[in-house]
C-alpha cells in the first residue's frame, strides 16, 4: 500500500476543508519496506496555508528502534 491509511486521509481532508493554518507540523511515517505515507502527508500540509514542516521527518520501519527514539525527540525539539 503506497499512501496513507484512510483515517489519515480524512484527518488531512478534514484539515483542509477548516482552512488549518499557522502551525508547525512534524511527520512520523511507518513502514515495513517502502514507506512512502510521509512524502504524501508533507504534500498535503504544503496545500495548507502558512505550515511550517519540521525538517526532520521520521521513519518507522515496523518497530520504533533506539534511532527512532532518538529522531522523535529531535522532532519534538523542532515543534517547540
Amino acid at each position: 500500500d503506497g499512501g496513507v491509511f484512510l483515517p489519515m486521509h480524512d484527518f488531512l481532508t478534514h484539515l483542509k476543508a477548516k482552512a488549518f493554518q499557522k502551525r508547525t507540523v512534524g511527520i512520523i511515517e511507518n513502514g515495513s519496506w517502502a514507506p512512502t505515507a510521509g512524502k504524501w502527508m508533507k504534500n498535503a500540509f504544503e496545500g495548507m496555508k502558512n505550515i511550517e514542516i519540521c525538517n526532520t521527518m521520521v521513519t518507522i520501519k515496523s518497530t520504533a528502534k533506539e534511532a527512532d527514539i532518538d529522531a522523535m525527540k529531535t522532532l519534538a525539539e523542532e515543534i517547540k
